[in-house]
């Protein structure tokens, strides 16, 4: 919790860079330009769902490394998260 004068100070200005960076986002990136007309909770959202995803993309190819080692099980998952427009 945060207590002190300065402390607060310190979290409404995070808080209000986050909301500046959401806004501006959208048109410095083509890839969310369709955001441009959204609301910032809406763009939030829609991006919190894409990280979910690619993490659990992520952690799925790497515990399918560690435990299968198999090259052409790799390649198809390889190719369905490009399919999806994800990087790793």
């Amino acid at each position: 919790m945060v207590r002190s004068r300065k402390g607060i100070e310190m979290l409404v200005n995070l808080i209000n860079i986050t909301y500046c960076a959401m806004k501006l986002l959208p048109y410095q990136d083509e890839a969310f330009s369709k955001y441009q007309t959204e609301s910032v909770q809406e763009f939030r959202f829609a991006l919190s769902g894409q990280i979910r995803q690619q993490v659990f993309y992520a952690i799925f190819v790497k515990n399918i490394e560690n435990s299968i080692k198999s090259k052409t099980i790799m390649n198809a998952l390889k190719q369905l998260i490009r399919q999806q427009g994800y990087h790793l």
